[in-house]
């Protein structure tokens, strides 16, 4: 599994994200949409309207997006289906 956070510097939702991922153990890459024009066109293709947008890739198709810090969607999504495997979203390459 591999999950991408896009964010920006000051953004005061992406720190908690980012700082809960870490509480729970959860390895992510931070893109910083701000910093970084290809990750900002990347994260517009995506569908990305807001930060933090995080993307749950298995196998390097995308399986799950989540737009927001929403903690219980974090938690079903990055650690719940983890541990059983249920069924998977719509999928596309990035």
């Amino acid at each position: 599994m591999e999950v991408i956070v896009y964010s920006i510097k000051n953004c005061k939702f992406c720190k908690e994200q980012k700082e809960f991922l870490a509480e729970k153990g959860i390895e992510f890459e931070e893109r910083d949409i701000h910093e970084n024009e290809e990750y900002f066109q990347e994260f517009k293709e995506l569908g990305g309207d807001g930060t933090p947008f995080t993307i749950k890739k298995e196998n390097g198709i995308i399986v799950s997006k989540i737009m927001g810090f929403n903690q219980e969607k974090l938690l079903d999504e990055l650690i719940n289906n983890v541990k059983s495997k249920k069924g998977t979203q719509r999928t596309e390459r990035l």
